[in-house]
């Protein structure tokens, strides 16, 4: 007996011709247990394991991969002081020269963290908890987008594109190193999915919603702008003529706008004078202000940089697979669009659109940072499904299954690609490095030290080396700095040496290291060494150092005679 799958529902609806009741038949689907609905059921159960494998898996090495980077310890500590002041408004207690502004345009991270240091306590594993969190909120939300670009097409397999996409962009050495890093970018990543879902189910307000709260998680909130402004973007001559095709991206950017508003008026209470001082510091930190045309020439030689694997401070891991892969599927996706074989236009025109707002707002930043790379990865990534079900689709007559054979190949090769980015990692214990620290210095010794180290001390202890390039401005010495501030420990690694050396090609770590010679004749007639060890992860910043054939000795160094 065939199973009864739907009802008959009798409605009576009003006649207003004749003021009389009307009986109607309709048929409505009630039943959840079609063969589609079944495999559905176990294709979300399947993610949903998966997923919590993959954190707890995560778990395991989120301290040891990547290196614990001080921008990391800056973000934190920046937590720290909001929190122990209570006040949004507050700055660095370890930049007391160097110009500190405050601002609104990331309180929202700043406002989740707390939450995870009131938990977990000051400690590097809290806060890239929060990264990994979202990490997997993000593999929740691209496994939804996937859902539904490949509904049609992939609902009857139990391993379809969904599945296998989002576990192809689990394993991506690049997710899996934002995803462990406590700094903005996986949430951004998660919030560039988020509103890539939201344009796919034509939410256009939730996406304004999204980004507009997003710009309170970093400036590169202004890349989701660019990218959604170009996927709403009408294309053709007789779109834009139409005001309809308009609606769209003008209610997403009027949402989006309100809050921006907000998040300026903020940061205007926080600091009168935020736009003047905003634009210096990007201008003297990243170049902000150079001609556009010089941003664009620089676009190339960033994706070189990530290329050979060049970098200052920032963990670069090896993506030549990753890049190798989107540029073939851009041509293959050109072929197809070209041959008339393209299975699902609509979508890969959106995501095409998508990748060009990003890559024109990155350009109109000019700010091309290493992490920031990620960015594009979800796009690519879902660009790189779009080529495969296209190039496979004659496969399907003959095993369903024949059609991820090719994904299921990528993502063996990311997987492994990713284990030997990570492997060298792991040996190395920042722990080992504040142990060494903490044999001869308490958390509430107040010290001159690296900013890495700031997660061993308490808060407003830490003053950091790049204040020193300040001092001539200051009209202050080394001594009048140390004695001043009354700094009781100056922890010293011979990086110092070595950028001083090469001058000035590191001074964008440490600023000016023209008080080097002035700190080395302080520590020779006003110091003990109490100290020294060895460290080649955190005893130098600059990454093609790290264990390298040379050593670093870091020096502990106790202040005689304070007052």
């Amino acid at each position: 007996m065939k199973k009864k799958t739907h009802y008959e529902i009798v409605r009576k609806t009003e006649d207003y011709n004749g003021g009389a009741m009307k009986q109607t038949n309709s048929i409505i689907d009630l039943s959840y247990n079609t063969p589609i609905d079944q495999t559905r059921k176990v294709q979300d159960l399947i993610m949903g394991i998966y997923i919590l494998c993959y954190f707890l898996i995560s778990l395991s090495f989120l301290t040891e991969f990547p290196f614990v980077h001080s921008d990391e310890t800056w973000l934190s500590g920046l937590t720290r002081n909001m929190m122990e002041k209570g006040d949004l408004g507050v700055t660095e207690t370890f930049y007391d020269l160097k110009p500190r502004y405050p601002h609104a345009i990331k309180t929202i991270f700043h406002l989740l963290q707390m939450p995870m240091l009131v938990l977990f306590q000051y400690d590097v594993f809290a806060f890239r908890l929060l990264s990994l969190t979202f990490g997997c909120f993000t593999l929740v939300l691209f496994y939804l987008l996937l859902k539904s670009i490949f509904n049609g097409s992939d609902s009857t397999r139990l391993l379809g594109y969904p599945i296998m996409g989002t576990i192809f962009l689990s394993v991506d050495i690049q997710f899996i190193y934002a995803s462990h890093f406590a700094r903005q970018e996986i949430l951004l990543v998660c919030c560039i999915v988020a509103c890539m879902l939201a344009l796919f189910k034509k939410h256009y307000l939730i996406a304004g919603l999204i980004t507009g709260l997003s710009i309170g998680l970093h400036p590169n909130s202004f890349l989701i702008g660019t990218m959604c402004g170009a996927m709403l973007f009408p294309i053709g001559s007789k779109q834009i003529k139409r005001w309809k095709a308009w609606k769209p991206l003008l209610g997403y950017a009027g949402i989006t706008s309100v809050f921006a508003v907000l998040f300026l008026s903020i940061s205007l209470a926080f600091d009168r004078q935020f736009f003047k001082h905003y634009f210096e510091y990007g201008n003297s930190e990243f170049d902000i202000g150079a001609p556009v045309t010089s941003k664009l020439m620089e676009l190339p030689y960033f994706f070189k940089k990530i290329w050979y694997g060049v970098s200052g401070t920032y963990y670069v891991p090896d993506v030549r697979f990753e890049l190798i892969l989107f540029a073939l599927s851009g041509a293959a996706i050109l072929i197809l669009v070209l041959s008339g074989k393209l299975n699902k236009g609509t979508e890969t025109a959106l995501i095409g659109k998508g990748i060009i707002g990003m890559l024109v707002g990155m350009v109109m930043i000019g700010r091309y940072n290493q992490t920031s790379l990620v960015f594009l990865f979800p796009m690519f990534f879902i660009l790189v499904l779009l080529a495969a079900d296209s190039l496979t689709d004659g496969l399907k007559k003959v095993n369903l299954f024949a059609k991820n054979v090719a994904v299921i190949i990528l993502i063996m090769i990311a997987a492994v690609t990713s284990g030997l980015n990570i492997a060298p990692w792991l040996n190395h214990s920042y722990e080992d490095y504040t142990d060494e620290i903490a044999r001869v210095v308490e958390p509430q010794n107040k010290v001159l030290a690296n900013l890495n180290c700031e997660y061993y001390f308490d808060n407003g202890k830490l003053l950091d080396y790049r204040n020193l390039s300040y001092l001539k401005e200051e009209g202050m010495s080394v001594e009048d700095y140390i004695r001043e501030n009354k700094i009781e420990y100056i922890i010293l690694s011979d990086e110092m040496d070595l950028i001083y050396s090469q001058r000035p090609i590191w001074n964008m770590i440490y600023g000016n290291l023209r008080y080097v010679d002035e700190l080395h004749q302080f520590l020779n007639e006003n110091c003990m060494l109490v100290h020294r060890f060895q460290n080649n992860i955190y005893g130098i910043r600059i990454v093609q150092y790290m264990n390298s054939d040379r050593d670093f000795t870091v020096q502990i160094f106790k202040v005689k005679n304070l007052s």
